[in-house]
């Protein structure tokens, strides 16, 4: 087992501005703020579902084809960027309404990522947050395969059946229960106390690696990251893991991550209720944590949970984020030196 630590380096105009910003929500005036975008037609679904996008991924195509992660249903959603647009597309169910002859529930899926052909939607892992309760359709990590050129599936689908191509492991239950403490001690542990129990909020992949965002438990400042190899878990490959500390703060967890051509972005926000907001990079090898931006919420309602990368050169990344709790993730872009 090899672990890693990652150290952490770390005038508004108007009254109104001032304002927003001593409220702690989001203005014109936030730093690296660059527009909001629009999404044409609506996400499936009543509103309740359209406003629960906690994760998102991009096959690197032209125009960039994407999924989201929905913490409601049993399905994810394709949808294009085009310009300052997010255009929905066709829905897809992942899990079935049943199996082995009982009843599934929500997946509640909170992370998304690309990687060599394949998309992957991760479950939370998590006990359900009010009631502490298990619900073992939340423990599944799905994968499906997509043509490398356009990022479409090559298969039919729908979102009332489960296509036979898609897979889906339940192996991360065990990789997380048996995880060094404090990740190990905090498997399957209430959400709603203390530290908070273990649970999966972001989604990376990198050179054959998926890179799992938890955001609990946070012990002492540090949050964690578990990574391991992609063949250990759809295959018979000796599983290479890893975990990866970093030092977000005290109560702070990670909410999402995105691969770049350097590490991963890392969307932090508080592992409870209440808390501050911020995009990272963190650089491999040197696992060197750099604050972006601090991230003020459009609405008291709002919780920032996705971050997709537009475009990154040498000197600054194009970021979107995306909101649980506002209807269409009001997708917000962001312009952010490295």
């Amino acid at each position: 087992m090899i672990r890693k630590t990652a150290t952490l380096m770390c005038a508004l105009v108007g009254a109104l501005a001032v304002l927003s910003a001593l409220q702690g929500f989001a203005s014109a005036d936030e730093p690296g703020f660059v527009a909001e975008w629009s999404v044409k037609p609506e996400f499936d679904g009543k509103k309740k579902l359209r406003k629960s996008i906690s994760g998102a991924a991009c096959a690197p195509v032209a125009p960039p084809v994407c999924v989201v992660a929905l913490d409601e249903k049993q399905r994810t959603q394709f949808f294009t960027l085009d310009g300052n647009r997010i255009i929905p597309g066709k829905s897809m169910r992942l899990l079935p309404k049943e199996l082995n002859g009982a009843k599934t529930g929500e997946i509640d899926a909170e992370g998304a990522a690309y990687g060599d052909g394949f998309f992957y939607i991760v479950g939370s892992h998590g006990l359900s947050r009010k009631k502490a309760e298990f619900n073992s359709s939340s423990f599944f990590l799905f994968r499906f395969p997509v043509d490398g050129e356009t990022g479409v599936p090559e298969f039919k689908f729908s979102k009332k059946t489960v296509a036979p191509v898609i897979e889906r492991t339940d192996e991360l239950r065990a990789i997380l229960k048996g995880a060094p403490d404090p990740i190990g001690h905090y498997a399957e542990k209430p959400l709603g106390e203390g530290d908070g129990g273990v649970n999966i909020e972001g989604l990376a992949y990198r050179d054959g690696r998926l890179y799992i965002g938890l955001r609990g438990p946070s012990v002492d400042g540090r949050a964690f990251l578990r990574s391991v190899n992609v063949d250990a878990l759809f295959s018979n490959s000796k599983p290479d893991l890893d975990v990866i500390e970093l030092a977000l703060g005290s109560g702070a967890g990670v909410r999402d991550l995105a691969a770049v051509s350097d590490g991963l972005i890392v969307l932090s926000g508080p592992v409870q209720s209440k808390g501050d907001y911020a995009l990272h990079h963190l650089r491999f090898p040197s696992l060197t944590l750099s604050t972006l931006a601090d991230l003020k919420m459009p609405d008291r309602d709002h919780k920032a949970e996705t971050v997709l990368v537009l475009s990154e050169n040498r000197d600054s990344f194009d970021l979107l984020v995306m909101y649980d709790g506002a209807v269409d993730g009001g997708p917000r872009e962001y312009h952010l030196l490295r």
